[in-house]
């Protein structure tokens, strides 16, 4: 009776943790394959649930039932070197594209699904981005010729370093 038992509970878990959605595989398989240019490539570290994994089109979509007052143009008000910032930055040069292009006109998220001009605004080392349906903040804590570190709030520490057209 023991080894019956011991069978029944085995199914059991086995059965309890395999997905019967079987729909879910082809995203489950499609997460993985677009990892590196989601979870540790730009799109999650402004994600603050670092149990989440969002894909290129979950990030880059706007929420149409949010709206963000934004600002017509951007404010850049800063001690920074802006001629070591206004560059094209990515977290992995083995990515297929950088990140974003930061200019005196915009944050320009790169892949971005629609328009990738956000306004911001500088001031000192403070960072306000104004997407259409979030804001996101951070703090400049460096910046070179060839590098770029942003701690997020309710992020990591992003190091950034500059695109080279591969």
């Amino acid at each position: 009776m023991t080894k019956i038992t011991l069978t029944a509970v085995t199914a059991i878990l086995v059965l309890s943790c395999t997905n019967p959605k079987k729909e879910n595989a082809p995203a489950i398989t499609a997460a993985k394959i677009i990892e590196k240019d989601t979870a540790d490539h730009g799109y999650n570290e402004l994600a603050g649930d670092r149990d989440m994994t969002l894909t290129v089109s979950d990030y880059n979509t706007d929420n149409p039932d949010i709206h963000i007052d934004r600002p017509d143009k951007s404010t850049v008000e800063t001690t920074l070197d802006t001629t070591l910032l206004f560059e094209t930055w990515t977290l992995d040069n083995e990515g297929p594209h950088a990140d974003f292009v930061f200019s005196p006109k915009s944050f320009f998220v790169v892949d971005y699904d629609g328009n990738g001009d956000m306004p911001y605004e500088l001031k000192g080392n403070r960072l306000k981005i104004y997407y259409n349906d979030f804001l996101q903040e951070g703090e400049i804590l460096s910046v070179s010729k060839d590098s770029l570190r942003i701690r997020w709030r309710d992020a990591d520490t992003a190091s950034y370093v500059k695109w080279k057209d591969n």
